[in-house]
């Protein structure tokens, strides 16, 4: 039974949709890229193909949090967004986890990939949807696009 469950959630796709613009077209090409790497180790684990796919994507994540974070906090922090520090605290802890992830599989510890897919599945679609909606209409009303 869970493993049919897993294969329906794993199977069922994770695709960037216009409900999770931020309204700034840099941050949603960026996230449009994570959804891709999450959607790609989605696919490999579909396939049976995830711990070998587990290593670039996991890199991927790791320039992920160097760039987009980094763009995403320039951005607030130019135009004065009150939520910065909170918002780069919510960063600071997506590296960590990610970081333990990497530490976890380097130390060859099972189900890596799984629950790489289910945490970065969830963090971003709270991220993006609640955490970053916060400054979309700041920054916009800036008239950063």
């Amino acid at each position: 039974m869970l493993v049919m469950r897993l294969r329906m959630f794993v199977t069922s796709g994770f695709l960037w949709t216009e409900q999770y613009s931020v309204h700034v077209a840099t941050l949603d090409r960026q996230h449009q890229g994570l959804f891709a790497a999450i959607e790609e180790l989605n696919q490999a684990l579909s396939a049976g193909q995830g711990n070998q796919k587990l290593d670039p994507i996991l890199q991927k994540l790791v320039d992920y949090t160097l760039d987009h974070f980094s763009a995403e906090e320039s951005l607030m922090d130019l135009h004065g967004f009150p939520g910065l520090p909170s918002h780069r605290a919510k960063h600071e802890l997506f590296r960590q986890k990610i970081a333990s992830f990497l530490e976890d599989r380097r130390a060859g510890k099972p189900g890596i990939a799984v629950a790489l897919l289910f945490f970065t599945q969830n963090w971003l679609t709270q991220h993006v949807l609640h955490t970053d909606k916060q400054y979309s209409d700041f920054l916009n009303a800036r008239g950063v696009r």
